[in-house]
């Protein structure tokens, strides 16, 4: 078993290839389900555990004691689990104002014209605040936003990764956030 390799003489040097892969077959599916406590989505808990063992692979020579193995992943996968749900949360905010962008406004009932003009403006604001994002950010943003296409279908059109995607989506939100922050602060 990994643990007693692990937690042996030899705890001061870096974890080898055959240690990770013992770690990573034992404990990923119950990381797994520890994340799916906190998104409550197998698939995402995957991907997030995935990119948690990546991270300690890449970092493994820093940890000083291997015996703080199995307690720093399953610190890892709860920060990242719920780092991902603060990034949700905010998403999702955008979302619901992107979405209303295309939500055919009906102002005939309420004679609101207050209504009419501000939403007139979030347009205008919107797409100038589109324009300044560099080029390949706006059209993968245009394409998943506005033509409702799917990271996978966007990735394989510009013959980049659906990481890559995901990536400048939220880079995307990120940056319209504090471009409309005066439209989110006054929902």
């Amino acid at each position: 078993m990994w643990f007693s390799r692990l937690y042996g003489n030899n705890t001061d040097k870096p974890v080898t290839i055959e240690e990770f892969r013992g770690i990573f077959q034992e404990l990923f599916p119950e990381l797994c389900l520890y994340a799916t406590k906190f998104v409550g989505d197998f698939d995402t808990s995957k991907d997030l555990v995935h990119d948690v063992f990546a991270d300690f692979w890449t970092n493994s020579e820093k940890l000083k004691n291997k015996s703080l193995v199995k307690p720093y992943l399953y610190k890892a996968v709860k920060n990242r689990a719920l780092n991902y749900n603060k990034r949700e949360k905010r998403k999702s905010r955008l979302d619901e104002l992107f979405d209303s962008q295309n939500v055919i406004v009906d102002f005939s009932d309420n004679n609101d014209i207050i209504s009419a003009i501000s939403y007139e403006d979030l347009q205008a604001d919107l797409e100038e605040a589109i324009g300044k994002m560099p080029e390949q950010r706006q059209a993968i943003f245009r394409m998943s936003r506005f033509q409702q296409m799917k990271h996978k279908e966007i990735a394989e059109e510009l013959n980049i990764s659906p990481k890559t995607v995901e990536t400048q989506i939220y880079r995307s939100l990120i940056f319209l956030r504090s471009k409309l922050s005066h439209y989110l602060n006054d929902r």
